[in-house]
């Protein structure tokens, strides 16, 4: 699927960022995909259930980065 994404918006992958609320579909995805990803706790998953996935040695569910809420995202890509 993200194949045919970057082939159809010439997307450059490592300029790119997956930001989603559930680790285990979005984060995933994002990693999977050679991505950044960026976890918002606005939704589904919390930073706790990411501790826990690091601590139990499942990288790919753990994101990049993670913000309180996509507002913050938006505020942090303006500076």
């Amino acid at each position: 699927m993200f194949e045919c994404i970057t082939e159809r918006f010439d997307l450059d992958p490592a300029r790119t960022l997956m930001v989603g609320d559930r680790l285990e579909t979005d984060i995933l995805f994002g990693h999977r995909c050679g991505l950044t990803t960026v976890l918002t706790l606005t939704g589904v998953s919390q930073l706790e259930e990411a501790q826990a996935y690091m601590a139990s040695g499942q990288p790919d569910l753990v994101p990049d980065y993670y913000v309180d809420s996509i507002a913050d995202l938006i505020a942090g890509l303006e500076d």
